[in-house]
């Protein structure tokens, strides 16, 4: 019985050996994968607000582009006003 035990015994502990060597390398290697999906996400997500930065300052650009535009529109229309009321006699 005692041999029994013994046997059993070395046996577990080898495996406890096994167990802790396994889980210590492989614990380093789950770190350096959690850190390169970090720094994947971090990428995707500044790829992300980038091309929104992007798409942004282009419709900014258009919506100023527009808004000169707009702005001369309306001084060729007050100029035309302002004649029509010089022709009508109204100062």
């Amino acid at each position: 019985m005692e041999h029994f035990f013994k046997e059993y015994i070395s046996q577990l502990i080898t495996a406890l050996i096994g167990a802790f060597i396994g889980w210590f390398f492989q614990r380093k290697k789950q770190q350096a994968e959690v850190r390169t999906n970090e720094i994947e996400n971090a990428e995707k997500a500044l790829q992300y607000y980038r091309r929104m930065v992007d798409d942004l300052g282009q419709r900014l650009t258009q919506a100023i582009a527009e808004l000169n535009r707009l702005e001369e529109k309306v001084e060729a229309l007050t100029k035309e006003l302002k004649k029509y009321k010089q022709l009508n006699g109204k100062v």
